[in-house]
């Protein structure tokens, strides 16, 4: 019943602006796109069209000319904006060549029809300001369709511009409705079928009578960015059906109980933990320095080396220290007897290397350990010797 009276409202005159915006059941929410539209921005989904086709006009006098005398030319440039997928506005301008018979007025040169009546051609321009109102989403929901019906109606202030004898220069009112059937091509282009009837007043053809015309124009609009609508995702709550049985309700009690104890006991243990003492963990002290070797070798490489020479560079600066050089070797590779000499060489490479570069031997003593260097659990960085400050 409601949507009848606004479709008839929007026929006979200007309607408001409503706010579409769908109400979700108290019982049940759910999202339906086709019926609950959120109103988007204001500058989304504008559109400009243009249009042109003929009228035909229908005034006082004008059925005393032939049919072909009444037809003229009629060409549109419009703007739209739609607020929801219902309700839109239009503004744009026409131009209407006005084309009939009259006895006097707008229009009237020299040349009669017959004895009594004239030849009437003027031409108009037409601002006009249209409210708007797409029937099918109103009536059955919004989606993309290939074919929208728009019912709108609509008024503006008609000024004659040129014709034949004199153009009365007064300030005109006009109101026209029509449909604009809407045929979607893609997102962004629609062609348009407009039909329309235009009511202007007396002083339009100075007549003394509305002038009229019956106008039919065909068009292209263009839609521009953003051009759709968002339905609001609602979740749908399900109803609460039944209750928990006696017997289900205590053993949810008896289990919410068991939780509790557990939670009380692990609050205890945590309160215990913050109590205890901190053990201090005392830590090896790193070595100054590690050369890694390749597996079965005690060669250095030239990267070491440059090592070496800034760890000498720096043992010389502290003359009252002296450093260990330890020899190692994995123990996963190799026999004992081999590893032991391999660990012997090792030192004694970084041993020659430093006193080299200039540092005194009496800084330096040489040493091996079959212990495992490597504390990462990988044994080929068992492959090295160590330079650390002597105790």
């Amino acid at each position: 019943m409601k949507k009848t009276v606004f479709a008839i409202s929007l026929a006979v005159a200007f309607v408001g602006m409503p706010s579409v915006v769908a109400a979700a059941s108290q019982e049940e929410a759910k999202s339906e796109p086709s019926k609950e539209i959120v109103l988007n921005d204001f500058k989304d989904n504008w559109m400009i069209s243009l249009e042109g086709g003929v009228d035909f006009s229908l005034g006082r006098f004008d059925s005393q000319a032939a049919f072909g005398k009444r037809i003229a030319p009629v060409f549109g440039l419009n703007v739209e904006k739609w607020f929801s997928p219902i309700i839109g506005l239009r503004l744009g301008v026409d131009y209407y060549g006005m084309k009939g018979a009259a006895k006097w007025g707008n229009g009237i040169g020299g040349e009669m029809l017959d004895d009594t009546y004239y030849k009437q051609s003027y031409s108009l321009v037409f601002p006009a300001l249209d409210v708007m109102g797409d029937l099918a989403s109103l009536f059955c929901g919004y989606r993309e369709r290939v074919y929208s019906p728009i019912l709108y109606v609509g008024m503006g202030i008609p000024v004659a511009v040129s014709g034949d004898g004199d153009i009365a220069n007064h300030l005109n009112i006009g109101m026209r409705g029509g449909l604009l059937n809407r045929f979607r091509l893609n997102d962004a282009w629609a062609i348009n079928l407009d039909i329309r009837m235009d009511v202007m007043e007396t002083t339009v053809a100075g007549e003394g009578n509305h002038g009229k015309a019956l106008s039919a124009l065909v068009g292209v609009t263009y839609k521009f960015k953003d051009r759709g609508w968002r339905a609001p995702e609602i979740p749908v709550v399900a109803p609460v059906v039944g209750k928990y049985s006696d017997a289900e309700g205590d053993a949810l009690v008896a289990q919410l109980r068991e939780a509790n104890r557990k939670i009380a006991d692990l609050e205890q243990q945590l309160a215990a933990c913050k109590n205890r003492p901190v053990e201090k963990v005392v830590e090896e002290p790193a070595p100054v320095v590690t050369v890694y070797y390749n597996i079965n070798s005690s060669e250095l490489q030239g990267k070491d080396r440059v090592v070496l020479k800034a760890v000498a560079k720096a043992i010389k600066a502290n003359k009252d220290q002296k450093y260990v050089i330890t020899g190692y070797a994995d123990n996963e590779t190799g026999p004992a007897s081999f590893n032991a000499k391999l660990r012997k060489a090792r030192a004694e490479r970084v041993y020659d290397a430093l006193v080299s570069y200039g540092v005194s031997p009496d800084q330096l003593e040489q040493k091996t350990s079959d212990a495992k260097l490597d504390r990462f659990g990988s044994y080929i960085l068992d492959r090295a010797a160590t330079i650390s400050p002597a105790e």
